[in-house]
């Protein structure tokens, strides 16, 4: 089992040496096999791990989950961070399902400990069998290529150390290592569809092919790349039909059909709305007959005239990108924008890690002026913080949950060569403090 999490790790990036660990554990078989293959990764790779584990007030015997957990931690002496809340009640009162309750709650816990102990990466249990499971899930829902990717091995800060085994082999490895776990009676709720899923589906397809879930994660594999093509066509297609204005329509209509519904797809998310096809459908037969109006979501509309196509809302006038420019020392107040910064160098903290999401350290050695805070442009990327590569500030900015409709307006703050800090969601690795720098500029935003 070992060698296949160091592949997975290896393979997809997922950890580098000395890095800062939290582990979701439940006390269930997957999220156990996880920490301890870590715990046996923790020396080679040089890991700072600490456990995490929620408890969801779901059900009565959540007490003896915990028990588990507090068990494999001391064991392995390792820290544990643990909560408790009530998420019925919290379901009851917003008036969202349990299930999507349960998952904002986990995600805020796990957000704040990470942050409570410098955790850069956040390790979850899921496994090749949740990939097989999520694919059946959403063709069911009728998703497209982004849905039918399944679970991906890495959405930063989660990464997914498990995601080349099966289920049956986290548990296999937990009996023969005699590690104890805990089985969630709730997973057995068959009008739940997932558990349906698990219990009845796969099982049949299992039964006419054996390798049934490896080849549905092999798809999800290959439409996650699949994905990734087609969101880097429409990015360039975008930013070529982008004016000043809007976009070009007559070179929306060179393109084929397909395309421009890509394209159309970019544009809503640039002005902050996710469509849905029927939206999107309206839009492209407006770029056929070159005019019209239709009406989104979150008040606003997507015009077509003139020769352009428009996003925008129409009682404020159409959402165009913005900058202003922000002092290297003192405070900035863009009221258009509804968001303030304070800037200061100060020494550096013995911590680098922020108070909350909203403050950055920056190295002011390594910032080009001018200084400014602006609102995405189609094709924004930069390096984030503990990562290698390059990621797209759209997904950043879904990632972190920033709702559709604030995406197309969110402050990026950016120096003469590229973008800086994503305000609240991730600062850039070209601009981290460098061991040297014994002075940081703290950056910190606030809603107006």
């Amino acid at each position: 089992m070992l060698a296949r999490v160091r592949e997975a790790i290896r393979r997809y990036g997922l950890l580098g040496p000395g890095e800062r660990v939290l582990v979701a554990v439940s006390g269930g078989a997957d999220s156990l096999a996880l920490l301890h293959a870590l715990d046996r990764l923790r020396d080679e790779l040089s890991l700072t791990l600490t456990v995490a584990h929620l408890d969801h007030g779901i059900r009565p015997d959540t007490a003896e989950d915990l028990a588990v957990v507090q068990g494999a931690a001391m064991g392995l002496g390792l820290p544990l961070i643990c909560d408790r809340v009530d998420v019925p009640a919290l379901a009851r009162a917003t008036k969202i399902n349990l299930e999507e309750a349960a998952r904002l709650v986990r995600r805020e816990f796990l957000t704040r400990a990470a942050r409570e102990v410098g955790a850069g990466k956040i390790a979850l249990g899921h496994t090749r069998t949740d990939v097989a499971e999520t694919v059946l899930l959403h063709l069911l829902r009728g998703a497209g290529p982004r849905g039918l990717r399944g679970i991906l091995p890495s959405t930063p800060p989660y990464i997914r150390p498990l995601i080349l085994l099966s289920r049956e082999e986290t548990r296999s490895f937990c009996a023969r290592e005699g590690i104890p776990f805990r089985d969630d009676p709730t997973n057995e709720d068959r009008s739940l569809l997932r558990n349906a899923i698990r219990h009845d589906v796969l099982p049949i397809l299992s039964r006419r092919n054996p390798r049934a879930e490896e080849a549905l994660a092999r798809a999800a594999g290959l439409l996650a790349e699949a994905e990734e093509a087609l969101a880097w066509a429409a990015d360039l297609a975008h930013a070529e039909a982008s004016r000043e204005d809007g976009l070009d329509l007559e070179l929306l209509r060179s393109l084929p059909r397909s395309v421009q519904t890509l394209v159309v797809r970019r544009a809503g998310e640039e002005a902050g709305v996710s469509l849905a096809q029927r939206h999107v459908e309206a839009v492209v037969e407006g770029i056929r007959r070159g005019r019209g109006e239709v009406h989104l979501p979150h008040g606003l509309s997507a015009r077509i005239g003139s020769g352009v196509l428009q996003f925008g809302s129409p009682d404020r006038g159409l959402a165009l990108p913005s900058a202003w420019e922000v002092p290297g020392e003192g405070e900035a107040v863009i009221g258009e924008l509804g968001w303030a910064f304070s800037l200061r160098r100060i020494p550096r903290p013995p911590r680098l890690v922020p108070p909350n999401p909203f403050t950055a350290y920056l190295d002011p050695h390594r910032l080009a002026p001018p200084l400014l805070v602006r609102t995405p442009r189609p094709g924004d990327r930069l390096r984030p913080f503990g990562l290698a590569g390059t990621k797209r500030v759209r997904d950043l900015l879904m990632e972190a949950h920033i709702p559709h409709w604030e995406r197309g307006q969110w402050p990026l703050l950016c120096d003469g060569v590229g973008i800086a800090w994503v305000v609240g969601v991730r600062p850039s690795e070209d601009h981290r403090v460098a061991m040297e720098t014994d002075e940081v500029l703290r950056v910190e935003a606030r809603r107006l």
